[in-house]
Parts: structure tokens; sequence; C-alpha cells
């Protein structure tokens, strides 16, 4: 089913300027946008914000195959973006003195990893603690080979004990590798530490405003957009709905880019740079990730949850810019998106 002709009808009418930041014009951004869903998405969301001032925009549709537009301040699923929030949840307690980077998980989660593997938590938080990501244990490739899967309800020692199963990746601190185990790990750190879900300390610490940790809730509570992920011949699946307890603490979450954008923009000064802070042979700070661009680099970090992606990343206190993508037909091509990160976070003045 072909559905372009509509998406370019609705991306002319999708921008809402508040008002526009200087040098990065709503046309330029909208011109991006639009690029981003004309490869095979079926819709996109941006926030960008400068100072006070705020640019929304939206592209293609919230619905496959129908003319509904996308809500500029809808929800969304932003997959491996919780890490960065759990991540932010972990340094508030290293700095209260709570624990410790250096502190071993068996201290606080005795015999939930394999004896002797000497893990600490600044491990988990950079991957360098050489656990076996779990994603690679489930069926995601293609995407809808997981829907067998959709409805169950994980638990992290579950998840933690299939990635354990695997042969570590490389000793404890002898080299990096993205792991989603060790923020499963984290979570139940987490919990551990303050007697308290994950969930519960990052709403009290955090002070997000519109962002959910459902848990096993399976709906996107308010208005969003569909999600979906290729099925050949067939078209496309709806996966909105799924119990998202299989990403829990490594990326469950669900949010709006105008929770990210201020939860970037308001990280205080000193937490920041310590999150900042590159370990080697880490290439990642503690819970963030880096972007490379032509005026310098961001902070932030990307996500992906099944039919959707996200990004969100900020260059200080003023600039940040949040995008978040549904699949459908295809995933969003990593050239547009890039081209939109940058113009939104380095303007032509």
């Amino acid at each position: 089913m072909s559905y372009r002709p509509w998406v370019a009808g609705l991306a002319a009418a999708a921008l809402i300027v508040l008002p526009a930041p200087a040098g990065a014009t709503g046309g330029v951004l909208q011109r991006d946008l639009d690029a981003v869903v004309a490869g095979g998405p079926v819709g996109a969301l941006a926030e960008v914000r400068d100072g006070r001032r705020i640019i929304r925009l939206t592209s293609g549709s919230a619905r496959f195959g129908a003319e509904e537009p996308v809500d500029p301040r809808g929800r969304f699923r932003a997959g491996s973006v919780t890490k960065m929030l759990i991540g932010t949840v972990v340094m508030h307690l290293v700095a209260e003195r709570r624990l410790t980077l250096d502190d071993r998980v068996d201290r606080w989660l005795p015999g939930l990893l394999p004896p002797g593997n000497g893990v600490t938590v600044g491990q988990l938080l950079n991957h360098t603690s050489g656990l076996f990501d779990v994603t690679q244990t489930l069926p995601l490739r293609p995407p809808s080979a997981f829907l067998p899967l959709r409805w169950k309800t994980w638990t992290p020692r579950e998840l933690i004990a299939r990635a354990t199963a695997q042969q570590p990746t490389f000793e404890a601190g002898e080299g990096y590798a993205y792991s989603s185990t060790g923020y499963l790990v984290l979570g139940m750190l987490i919990e551990r530490v303050t007697g308290r879900t994950y969930a519960a300390e990052a709403y009290r610490r955090l002070h997000l405003r519109q962002t959910i940790f459902p848990g096993t809730r399976t709906r996107i509570p308010g208005p969003h957009a569909h999600a979906y992920v290729p099925d050949g011949a067939a078209g496309v699946i709806d996966v909105t709905e799924l119990n998202p307890s299989v990403m829990g603490a490594a990326g469950e979450v669900i949010t709006t880019a105008a929770d990210l954008n201020r939860f970037l923009t308001t990280l205080p000064p000193g937490l920041l740079a310590r999150m900042k802070t590159i370990e080697e042979p880490s290439q990642r700070g503690y819970g963030l990730e880096f972007l490379s661009l032509r005026c310098g680099t961001a902070y932030g970090h990307m996500g992906d949850a099944l039919g959707a992606s996200a990004w969100t990343f900020a260059t200080g206190p003023d600039h940040a810019v949040t995008l978040s993508v549904t699949w459908g037909t295809g995933r969003p091509a990593k050239a547009t998106v890039r081209q939109l990160l940058e113009d939104a976070l380095c303007p032509t003045q």
C-alpha cells in the first residue's frame, strides 16, 4: 500500500513555531523531517529548543494508510533513551555517596552475576562490563520475528540469566561493547540501594512531567502515533501495543519530546560533567552517548523500541533536539536523521 501522496500533504500543515530559533528556520527543519519520513517510516515528530524559543514539527501520519496528523506533543516509546534516565538516577546515588562507581555488583546483588566476574557499577554504566547483550538472545531479526513473544511478561532476573548463560564478550573492564544487560542490572541495583523501584526513583528525582515507566502495561496513554514493523508482501504490522517488560530498565520508557528536551537542558552542571566523563576503554559517558557535529559534540542518547526510534541530544543548557520516528515499510535512514540533528543543533547564523 502506497502512502507517500498523503505524507506530502500532511507535512505542509504540520509546522508549529513558538517562535523559530535564530538560524534554524522552520523551513529547513521541516525539509529535514520530511526527508526522514520519505524513506519508509510512517510518521515523525521533532522539537528543537534554542534558549526559550521552541520549534515543533511533524511529518507523515499517526497511522499507516490514513490522513491523521502526528501530535507534536504526543508520547512515544523511546527505547534505550531509558538508559540515560536510569544512568542519571545511579549518578545521583553516587553523588550522595550511597554507592560508588567502583562498587562491585556482587556487593549489592550477590549471586546475580556469575562468581568472580568482578563487574563494577561504573562498568555497567559505560558498557565496559563485558556482559553479553541480552538483546542478542531475542528473535529480533527481522523485527516481526519477535511477535510471538509480544505479550510475554519478563522479569529482570530472567533476562539477565539469558545473557549470563552466554560467555562474556570480554573480561570486565578489558573492552567496550554496548550491552542492555548492564542496565537491567542497574535497575535492580537502584531498587536494592533505595528500597524503591527504579521507576519511583526516576519520577522522584528527575522531575519528568509526562514520562512513564510502564512496567507490564501494554498501551501508550494519551495522543501518540502508531508504530509498525515491515511484514514483507503483507505490508506492515501495527506493534504499538506490546508488553514492555522485555526492555525493562534498559528500554521501557514512554515519554515526550518536551520532557526529554527539558531534562537534557536542566541537568545540574556538576552532575552533567561527571556523566560526560569518558573512561577508557569506553567510548561513552556514564549513561550518556555522544554525537560529533560540525559545531562540536552533543550529548544525549538514542533508542530503538519495536517499531519506533528516538534521538535526544543537546549541546548545552540552551540547545536541544528530540526526534521520534515510527517505522513503517522501512526504518529512517541514518543520513537523514543526522542532517536534521545537525541543522537543529548547529544552525547557520
